[in-house]
């Protein structure tokens, strides 16, 4: 029997169901017969939807992880990985919420990549993580999308598996004195609720459930080198494998063991259609989108996206960008339609400058989207930052408001080439506000307060500055509130919200009293090869037919972490049809969740 190096279990762990291994001569067994010969090492598999498994290896004699599928006996090799610059330590794979497969490569030199895989088209990288020298082992549980690594001679850390997520680590324990591992970290397996990690120097066995802050640690007797481990659960039973790279082979253990349930925040999914040119630089630079339409050919529309390290974007429906202006450092951005100064009538975006705690002025083109600076008005803000524009029959006004809860709303009129601004009325929320949304027809003006709820006033100046609550932090609605939009679907009107803190989408509607409709995810793209959205700042949103995909209308919504590969952050693109469909908002009148 071909002794074993690497060992992935398939199924509840029992006698039965398939083992697939690398024995220590590099080649691949199923049932501890000889299934592909070759030079492998190392292993991890996920079952998929079909019954397949897909399994990755690395083929020591070119450095490659080896993506393979296995069904019905039968394996098929379906690609290989770019050999990278650095000797490939070891492999996990996980398998995220979109059922899409990925692998972390460990670099021996401190770090891992993370690769998207799938078997239609070459794989692509997502992410580069920073990881501890000389990392062998890690595991992922999917379910918690929680990426394991241990350390040799420090402890056990946890990263996030999901590449929307932020790059930080979590050190869970300590070799002593100053943790519960006496000698060595070394082999890690997923449990139910926790992970368990082997000490293989010391011979011990540890478990951790987090949900209680468990920790359990039994001793693996009569084992010359325990390197690896795997686990499966069947019911109330856990099994362990310890694979020993010395003369013992695998040794498993079957320990009581509660199932634990996992309550994941599931919700509906959709995916970007298009995504625009990144920012130049890397870091919190993109911020807030706004829509001009283009009411001659609305296929012509342009996005205006802020940068707040740069000026003002200008993209169209492709992403592409048409015009850049190098104005300073720009946080949100609105536009209005049709205004007359000077003898003539113009389109005109409003932006907030922190530069100057200024509102900055841009002329559009009504025929060509074009942008022209056409100045600044100073505010009385000390730190400016969110804005939006609002139109009635007394003129066209601005809302900057800035960190410390003042909103301002501002007049602005045309007088010669340029355009002036009055200060007209005074508003205030608790604590710092950006995101809010105007609507012209109802006369309402919502705001966001980032760590609080979203509130609505009068928009008028001449009504009293009395806010009313329309919808607070909760569970489902998580802070930071960031962006927001109004989306008019018949006679209906929804209200968008950015929900940063679980990189989600809420929909309420825009009229008293401000019923539930939804929330929603934007997840990945694999055939555009667009990633997923994370902490999105700034969105915006219409209903105009702007052609094929976007007929029923377009959500634009800035993209905190840019991956495939990682890049500097940019503005994805959403039909409004696919948020419609996953909401089932045309089909009943009944809120989704």
């Amino acid at each position: 029997m071909p002794q074993p190096h690497a060992l992935w279990v398939d199924g509840d762990g029992v006698e039965e169901v398939a083992r697939i291994a690398v024995s220590l001569d590099g080649d691949l067994l199923l049932n501890d017969q000889i299934l592909q010969k070759g030079n492998f090492e190392t292993l991890d598999g996920r079952r998929q939807d079909d019954g397949s498994v897909r399994l990755v290896s690395v083929d020591r004699s070119s450095n490659e992880a080896v993506l393979l599928a296995l069904q019905d006996g039968a394996l098929t090799e379906l690609q290989r990985l770019p050999a990278p610059a650095y000797q490939i330590n070891g492999l996990c794979l996980y398998r995220d919420s979109q059922s899409l497969l990925s692998v972390f490569l460990l670099d021996e030199r401190g770090g891992a990549d993370q690769w998207l895989l799938d078997d239609a088209r070459q794989p692509r990288k997502l992410r580069h993580l920073v990881m501890p020298p000389d990392a062998e082992f890690c595991t992922v549980d999917d379910a918690r999308a929680a990426l394991y690594v241990s350390e040799e001679t420090v402890g056990l850390w946890r990263y996030q598996a999901d590449p929307e997520q932020d790059p930080e680590r979590q050190l869970l324990d300590l070799l002593a004195p100053r943790g519960a591992i006496r000698e060595s970290a070394s082999g890690l397996a997923v449990i139910p609720g926790g992970v368990a990690l082997l000490d293989k120097e010391a011979g011990d066995l540890h478990l951790y459930r987090f949900a209680d802050d468990r920790h359990h640690r039994y001793s693996v007797p009569d084992l010359d080198e325990p390197e690896r481990l795997v686990a499966s659960h069947d019911g109330a039973t856990l099994n362990l494998f310890v694979v020993d790279d010395g003369d013992h082979g695998v040794r498993r253990l079957t320990l009581p063991w509660a199932q634990d349930e996992v309550i994941a925040d599931v919700m509906p999914l959709v995916e970007p259609s298009a995504q625009t040119d990144t920012v130049a630089l890397f870091g919190d630079a993109a911020d807030d989108p706004a829509i001009w339409l283009n009411r001659k050919t609305p296929s012509a529309s342009r996005i205006l996206g802020t940068d707040k390290k740069a000026g003002l974007h200008v993209y169209d429906l492709n992403g592409t960008e048409t015009q850049f202006l190098a104005v300073g450092r720009l946080n949100n951005v609105d536009v209005r339609y049709d205004l007359e100064g000077a003898g003539q009538r113009y389109d005109i975006a409003v932006a907030t400058n922190r530069d100057h705690n200024s509102l900055h002025v841009f002329l559009i083109d009504p025929d060509t989207g074009e942008l022209e600076d056409a100045g600044q008005i100073a505010t009385g803000l000390e730190e400016i930052y969110g804005l939006c524009l609002y139109q009635d029959d007394e003129g066209l006004y601005a809302f900057p408001n800035g960190k410390s809860g003042a909103i301002e709303q501002w007049l602005l009129r045309a007088e010669g080439d340029a355009l002036q601004g009055a200060l007209v009325r005074k508003l205030q929320v608790d604590s710092q506000p950006e995101g809010c949304v105007a609507d012209d027809n109802s006369g309402r003006l919502f705001v966001g307060e980032e760590d609080s709820a979203v509130w609505v006033f009068p928009a008028a100046a001449d009504q009293p500055a009395q806010a009313e609550q329309v919808v607070a932090i909760s569970e489902r609605l998580h802070a930071d509130i960031e962006g927001l939009a109004l989306y008019p679907q018949g006679d209906q009107h929804f209200l968008v919200i950015s929900s940063q803190g679980n990189n989600s989408y809420v929909l309420v509607d825009a009229e008293p009293p401000y019923r539930w409709r939804g929330r929603f995810r934007i997840g990945m793209n694999v055939a555009q090869g667009i990633d997923g959205v994370s902490e999105t700042d700034g969105l915006e949103v219409t209903s105009a037919n702007l052609g094929a995909p976007y007929t029923a209308g377009l959500l634009v919504v800035q993209d905190g972490r840019n991956r495939l590969p990682q890049a500097p952050q940019n503005f994805k693109l959403v039909p409004w049809t696919v948020i419609d469909h996953a909401l089932q908002l045309s089909e009943n009148g009944d809120s989704h969740e």
